[in-house]
């Protein structure tokens, strides 16, 4: 007799969801690396939030990527982020999906140039307008507050930090492209598989999101728009690390008999 509520395929996709949010939910608060400066820390989270998103589509995916991360946030102390996170990583596994989606993946190529030469470039824009500020630090009403929120003693240490986080800032920004490109065709050689670029586009176009999304957040959450500068690099690390992870795996569930996305 057919199941009137649901198809096979229905609860196939409702039993991965929920195993996924799960995954991305102990991946979250398994391993925690305190971030300085922020209060906050990164995780491994994002490389199943990734994976998530591959396997089940955009819908599936952000919803276990939402749900699984901001019950992290909750679970592991950080309850007044779960909000900002819900949202953030959502909308990363919608990303990552729709990106892997085959209808995206036939004209990827344009919107990989048009993203990549347009993106980066915003990047830096924002990057060097929100870093000019230190130039009027000696002067800016929030110095102090500012000092003891990093725990620093003087301006200059101050300024030398920012100087510091705007060097790392340019270097990732010029070295991402090129570790994930590396990384990414040397997991499928190794593998003996297809490369995919429209997963590892999907990956940096979603982490991207994520840092400047929780740069946002932390700006809404906090009105200091300087402080949640420092945190930048780390969340950079925390995404690039999820990717390489990320593709680790896909690579071996493309060698299995595994259909992706699951019907």
């Amino acid at each position: 007799m057919k199941n009137t509520y649901f198809e096979s395929s229905d609860i196939k996709k409702i039993t991965y969801t929920g195993l996924m949010t799960a995954l991305v939910l102990l991946a979250t608060l398994v391993i925690k690396v305190p971030v300085p400066f922020t209060n906050g820390y990164i995780h491994l989270g994002d490389s199943m939030i990734f994976i998530a998103a591959i396997l089940l589509g955009w819908k599936y995916g952000a919803f276990a990527a939402g749900v699984g991360s901001a019950l992290a946030d909750v679970i592991g102390g950080y309850a007044h982020w779960a909000i900002p996170t819900l949202i953030i990583k959502a909308l990363m596994g919608a990303i990552v999906g729709i990106c892997a989606s085959e209808k995206f993946r036939k004209k990827m190529y344009i919107y990989l140039s048009v993203v990549f030469a347009g993106g980066f470039a915003i990047f830096n824009v924002i990057l060097r307008y929100i870093l000019s500020s230190k130039i009027s630090l000696e002067t800016n009403a929030l110095n102090n507050n500012l000092l003891e929120e990093l725990k620093l003693d003087s301006v200059d240490e101050l300024i030398s930090l920012t100087n510091k986080v705007e060097t790392q800032l340019l270097i990732i920004t010029i070295l991402i492209p090129l570790i994930i490109l590396g990384l990414s065709l040397l997991v499928a050689k190794l593998n003996h598989i297809k490369f995919k670029p429209a997963y590892t586009f999907g990956f940096v176009i979603a982490g991207t999101f994520m840092v400047f999304g929780y740069y946002i957040a932390s700006y809404i959450m906090t009105g200091n728009y300087i402080v949640p500068i420092f945190s930048l690099p780390w969340n950079m690390v925390q995404f690039i690390m999820g990717l390489i992870i990320a593709n680790l795996i896909v690579a071996g569930l493309n060698k299995s008999k595994l259909s992706i996305p699951l019907n």
